[in-house]
């Protein structure tokens, strides 16, 4: 059977892209530990974390925290993309054009997403990546599962701009979300499929957004509660089981491996932007695109938008 975690990246920001990471394995079993499993090659939380030599697989934002947190970030999805994907497709361009990517549509809207070259993880070199990727495969052969598939879907803001436009923000996110999860049906096949996602905000009932944009025979409603929403979908001679969870980001080991495809997706694609804007617009500061300094890039990057040939719905989020 299949395992599979989906959660997102960006979800606040004023300017820039989300992203949708996902991850997919082969288990033995649906409750299967993940964490205990890859102990020798993967930590959760360490406990001396400048010693610590294993991956870290957690919620995105422990382990991009520090000085230390996006070298930590990269060598993992580093790590893991090295496990479901030939060196010759490590690259950043590779990781956005495989399913579900975004259409040329969006995803060559913006000048400096036209050409993503470069590595998807700059700090890691190929050799520790292949090293670190060679640990996790015994650790998951030993426990009978192995990686079956991990991504992101990137969603550049004249994207987001226009779903979030016709079906509001949490609309645009669930329409995104269901793209990743009629990819994973596909991916599976017939076989048993469990997928984890982290909680969109407060929301508890996800059955008619699943019904309209999955189309199931049936679906089963277990629970709907404040902690967890939890759903059986059958399709033929499959089923289904789909949660949404509070926290699942930390406490299920595919949801934290999406979290940090889709930190990862969204950090490189800031990496573009602020290099364009920085060719183009001396003297103005690199951004990540929250809060007060999202808005100082604003203010002084808006008035010249124009003469750069841009509109502002290509940067600006608006909701």
């Amino acid at each position: 059977m299949f395992l599979a975690g989906i959660d997102e990246a960006g979800y606040g920001p004023l300017v820039g892209p989300l992203a949708v990471g996902w991850s997919l394995f082969h288990v033995p079993d649906p409750e299967t530990d993940l964490w205990r499993i890859c102990a020798r090659s993967t930590v959760r939380r360490p406990e001396r974390p400048r010693q610590e030599r294993r991956l870290w697989v957690d919620d995105s934002k422990r382990v991009h925290s520090g000085p230390l947190g996006r070298r930590r970030l990269e060598r993992t999805v580093a790590a893991f993309r090295a496990l479901t994907a030939a060196p010759e497709a490590a690259g950043l361009e590779a990781w956005l054009s495989e399913p579900p990517a975004p259409s040329s549509r969006w995803l060559r809207t913006a000048p400096w997403l036209r050409r993503c070259a470069g590595p998807l993880c700059p700090s890691v070199a190929a050799e520790r990546a292949q090293l670190d990727a060679g640990l996790l495969d015994q650790d998951l052969g030993r426990g009978g599962c192995a990686v079956a598939g991990f991504g992101a879907r990137a969603v550049p803001a004249a994207e987001w701009n226009a779903l979030t436009a016709e079906h509001g923000k949490a609309g645009g996110l669930f329409l995104v979300v269901a793209e990743v999860l009629r990819h994973l049906l596909r991916r599976a096949g017939v076989a048993p499929l469990r997928i984890e996602c982290d909680r969109h905000g407060a929301r508890r009932s996800y059955r008619q957004a699943l019904e309209r944009a999955l189309a199931p025979d049936r679906l089963l409603v277990h629970a709907e509660e404040r902690s967890s929403s939890l759903y059986t979908l059958e399709f033929g001679r499959q089923q289904v089981q789909i949660r949404f969870a509070e926290g699942a980001d930390g406490r299920r080991f595919p949801v934290a491996l999406a979290s940090l495809a889709a930190k990862q997706t969204r950090e490189r694609l800031m990496d573009l932007w602020n290099a364009w804007f920085a060719s183009r617009l001396p003297g103005i500061r690199p951004t990540k695109g929250y809060a007060s300094d999202g808005k100082r890039w604003l203010a002084e990057a808006g008035p010249r938008l124009s003469e750069l040939g841009l509109e502002e719905a290509q940067v600006r989020r608006y909701r």
